[in-house]
């Protein structure tokens, strides 16, 4: 570890120059044991405005001009009024993450991300440097100034500030102009209620009451790091676990944190992420980032004891036979590349042909709710299990199985894998096509209708990459069912659906296929409807867009754009007054009430830019698309008509027929 020589550094930048001045020193464990120190805690502003460890290795050797060019940064004096308070606080020593690591060597960066919170932990001080705060004390309220950043100062957004805050006994925090502005110690009711860091936490650290892994993980939920794998790497103390540094390997970082807590750490809070989300379904029982534990700030581990008088009010005497008091029977027994081998006590619920509906439960509990423990749902296939975010409907007769402990296999690495890259070279059709059983449900899925010859396809294979097809105007319909294609773009998977012509005799499969996405939980990002103003109207627009009214339903109707196309020129004439007829009379009332309006000139680039359109602001009203887009155009027969039990949802009004009563109730 290296430290700035404090009084050093102060007589230096007063002008009193000694070449052999040393300004970094460089300690080992031994002898860091003796030294008192001070550490800063900041926010990283433009690299070239920061003072690197090449340039403080050569601060001395440097001419005059290159001196005070440096002298003139915002790092440099960040330094130097860190310096000045470890000197009033009669520390010799002071670490600072810009100088003190020579980010040129990959090892010593690798060491030092996996030392930092010792570092930080045994310093004497920390300086928490609040440099867009220009208040006398910390804030206790949002503040518009900073909605970027959630209404709070810059620095409680960073991913690296969870550990610099925890850390350190004793953390001072100061204003842009380096004036003291509160303590960790008097702040904490204040600093928890901003970080969702509890106040024991903050008061006494991780050597108090252990927080759950769970919880640990909600404390960087929604925070920014520069890297998208110091999001894991920032959180390697906080869990007290070690694991190399590779930069470059994006997503998987935060899966490999994961793996290596579950190696390290006896805590099935690490299953508990999304736990009171009540919609979607994954293939991956780890998450794949920290904002899935958002809602996991009062989950706590519940021990063995507490745990095993839980599960003897639910095991059978089969059971409890086998596993006294189930002491051996939740642990985990081994990690594999194809998952994760554990015993959980599990309950079936839920049975069907090709698949079967469980719960398990996890040794861990909310505060906020009492003592009862958390419990996840999983359903399992042939292919295995995958977890769902959504009880069961409870009917009469299900969910009365007894536990038992099963051995199971947990897969986890998911789609992380799908979603690094886009094509690297021109794909046919077929390769970018999958089924629609593999949609994940962080997966952008935006569905295109149109009638025959309206270019939907087209805007499809825009969209993935596809060369133009030739002739496509003068094409039969190539889509002959719903079909389901991908593309990656700026770290995200977007999930095209093609779908048969929007015409009656054809459309019958995309309620069939809206269907299908609602069993898998699967949500609509939003609606793209085409149109080619080359063509006349048959007659059918007002039947058409009357489906895309039942489809978006209000709260969702910005989720669906409209888009004119025409394999020609879209200024003729002809194109205008077609163009005048749909907007003013067949969409007057989409486009009214909140609908996009889009020209597709057969370019991939507008192309995006129609579908960013939709995905910019993603807020939950896109569970607003609505999936029962019955008509009375689709006359449907009693086995079209039914569903399961596990289809049923809170907003369904659910009536249960005996014996020739009837009564109502709202699940």
């Amino acid at each position: 570890m290296r430290l700035i020589d404090v009084k050093a550094f102060l007589n230096f930048d007063e002008g009193n120059l000694e070449l052999e001045t040393q300004l970094l020193v460089e300690f080992d464990a031994a002898q860091l044991a003796e030294i008192a120190y001070a550490i800063l805690s900041h926010c990283w502003g433009d690299p070239k405005d920061e003072v690197q460890y090449s340039e403080m290795i050569a601060l001395t050797t440097m001419d005059a001009v290159a001196r005070d060019k440096i002298r003139q940064r915002s790092g440099h004096l960040k330094i130097r009024k860190s310096c000045e308070l470890a000197l009033k606080d009669r520390l010799d020593w002071l670490w600072v993450d810009t100088c003190c690591i020579d980010r040129r060597s990959t090892a010593e960066l690798s060491e030092a991300i996996n030392s930092m919170y010792a570092w930080y932990t045994n310093s004497d001080r920390c300086y928490a440097f609040l440099h867009d705060s220009d208040t006398s004390s910390l804030p206790t309220e949002r503040d518009r100034r900073f909605i970027e950043f959630n209404g709070w100062p810059r620095w409680f957004s960073r991913g690296w500030t969870v550990q610099e805050l925890v850390a350190p006994g004793n953390v001072h925090f100061f204003n842009h102009k380096w004036q003291c502005i509160g303590d960790k110690q008097g702040c904490a009711p204040a600093l928890c209620a901003i970080t969702h860091i509890s106040v024991d936490v903050l008061e006494r650290g991780l050597g108090g009451t252990r927080p759950s892994v769970a919880q640990i993980m909600s404390w960087a939920a929604n925070r920014r790091t520069a890297r998208e794998e110091d999001r894991a790497y920032s959180m390697l103390g906080l869990l007290g676990v070690h694991m190399p540094i590779l930069y470059g390997e994006g997503k998987n970082a935060f899966l490999r944190l994961q793996l290596e807590v579950i190696r390290t750490v006896d805590d099935q809070s690490i299953f508990a992420w999304g736990w009171t989300k009540e919609w979607g379904c994954s293939s991956s029982f780890l998450a794949d980032d920290p904002n899935r534990f958002q809602d996991c700030s009062t989950i706590e581990k519940t021990d063995r004891e507490k745990f095993n008088r839980i599960l003897v009010q639910s095991l059978s005497k089969r059971v409890l036979r086998r596993f006294p008091f189930a002491k051996e029977g939740n642990r985990v027994l081994s990690v594999t590349n194809d998952g994760i081998h554990i015993r959980l006590p599990l309950r079936l619920h839920q049975h069907f042909t090709d698949s079967a509906l469980f719960s398990a439960t996890l040794a861990c509990h909310d505060t906020q709710k009492g003592s009862e423990a958390i419990t996840i749902f999983m359903e399992k296939r042939n292919s295995g299990y995958s977890r769902c975010f959504r009880a069961p409907v409870v009917v009469d007769g299900e969910g009365k199985q007894p536990v038992t402990f099963q051995s199971v296999l947990l897969p986890y690495r998911g789609s992380i894998h799908r979603k690094v890259r886009g094509p690297l070279s021109p794909r046919n059709r077929e390769q970018a096509r999958i089924s629609l059983s593999e949609i994940e449900p962080d997966d952008v899925v935006i569905i295109v209708l149109g009638p025959l010859g309206s270019g939907k396809s087209n805007i499809i294979n825009k969209l993935i990459g596809m060369l133009p097809e030739p002739n496509a105007n003068a094409l039969d319909p190539c889509t002959k069912t719903v079909s389901a294609y991908t593309h990656v773009r700026k770290g995200k998977r977007f999930v095209f659906i093609d779908t048969p012509a929007l015409e009656q005799d054809k459309f019958q499969s995309v309620p069939l296929w809206l269907g299908f996405i609602y069993r898998r939980s699967t949500v609509l990002t939003g609606v793209i409807y085409t149109h080619n103003i080359a063509v006349k109207c048959t007659g059918t627009e007002g039947r058409n867009f009357r489906v895309l009214c039942k489809m978006c339903r209000e709260g969702a109707i910005d989720r669906l754009h409209l888009v004119t196309t025409m394999w020609d020129d879209t200024s003729s004439p002809e194109a205008l007054e077609m163009e005048r007829v749909l907007k003013e009379e067949y969409a007057k009332f989409l486009l009214d009430t909140g609908s996009g309006y889009k020209r597709f000139d057969n370019t991939p680039e507008l192309a995006w830019k129609i579908v960013e359109g939709l995905t910019e602001e993603m807020t939950d009203k896109v569970g607003s698309i609505y999936r029962k887009v019955r008509s009375p155009l689709f006359p449907e027969g009693r086995a079209q008509a039914k569903i399961s039990t596990t289809d049923i949802k809170p907003n369904d009004v659910v009536i249960m027929c005996r014996l020739g009563s009837a009564r109502i109730r709202k699940e």
